[in-house]
């Protein structure tokens, strides 16, 4: 009788591993989806390199060296803005960049979250895209502006080839 309990522990054990245990690692972990006409394309957890290549760009911003920013997009990079505005290439995004910041040298970019995803589509390759919410604040005095932003980026080969950018305008007391 003993040996008939300890074989059924032993059983229940193993049937635990394998379904459980085992293949935990090779199971993608779905955390969303993506509409692609009436298919649903399922969103996993992405590769946590990404989240990098994004805290180097925003650090980039805030050491206001676009040299660094520039380094970590395409050249082709396209920029989507809030304001409707398409920026066709990293060249121009930089100019824009450089001028902004030369009118305001403490504009400064925090990031609040960050999250990798990739879209797994079944008929072209997976898409690998970092979201980010970030606080933003600029100008002096009455005129300065505090935004929160989310930065939408499409990582290819650890460069930036393609975002959107949404934003709203901080409450005063969201505002430290």
């Amino acid at each position: 009788m003993k040996k008939l309990k300890n074989f059924k522990k032993i059983v229940l054990l193993l049937i635990s591993v394998i379904f459980f245990g085992c293949d935990k690692q090779s199971k993608s972990f779905i955390v969303g989806y993506e509409m692609e006409g009436e298919n649903r394309i399922n969103v996993e957890k992405g590769d946590k390199s990404s989240l990098e290549i994004i805290e180097k760009y925003f650090e980039g911003y805030n050491n206001k060296d676009m040299g660094v920013v520039e380094s970590l997009e395409h050249e082709d990079f396209l920029g989507y803005s809030h304001t409707g505005q398409v920026v066709s290439g990293s060249k121009e995004h930089i100019e824009m960049s450089q001028q902004f910041l030369d009118t305001y040298d403490n504009a400064r970019w925090d990031i609040i979250w960050s999250i990798s995803a990739d879209i797994k589509f079944e008929d072209k390759p997976t898409e690998n895209w970092v979201t980010t919410c970030l606080n933003i604040s600029f100008g002096e005095g009455e005129e300065r502006k505090n935004f929160q932003r989310i930065f939408d980026a499409q990582i290819i080969d650890n460069k930036i080839k393609k975002a959107f950018l949404y934003q709203r305008t901080l409450a005063e007391s969201e505002i430290n």
